[in-house]
């Protein structure tokens, strides 16, 4: 067995645990991204219990927002003097949505950080 003094022993303990817990970090990430990234892609898809009844549409897309947990921006130039649609029921975020946009002329996009944006339904997809 060689014989090591204490400090070069104790330098390749520490670079050993250094070496471990990086690809344990590693690891670890990429399983995050590998849970998260299917459950991302199907949010839209994902079904949630609705009960939104009709209002000013500024209040029904805060109540929308309330619901899902996401931001939903609009201009209160494209909301203001309208009403939403009443939205119940086991639905689809894009379903439920839609339904609410009904008949004001708007629609909606989500961004890459997954704000919803209300548009007009006149608007080029971005």
């Amino acid at each position: 067995m060689e014989n090591y003094g204490t400090g070069t022993m104790l330098a390749r303990m520490t670079r050993r645990v250094r070496d471990l817990s990086t690809l344990g970090l590693v690891l670890a990430c990429l399983a995050f991204i590998v849970v998260t990234l299917p459950i991302e892609g199907h949010a839209e898809e994902a079904t949630k219990n609705f009960d939104i009844k009709a209002q000013p549409l500024s209040e029904a897309l805060m109540a929308f927002g309330a619901q899902i947990g996401t931001i939903v921006m609009a201009s209160s130039e494209l909301t203001t003097g309208k009403m939403s649609k009443p939205v119940t029921g086991q639905l689809t975020l894009r379903e439920a949505l839609t339904r609410m946009l009904q008949g004001t002329g708007l629609k909606f996009e989500t961004s890459p950080n997954g704000t919803i944006l209300i548009v007009s339904a006149s608007a080029p997809d971005r």
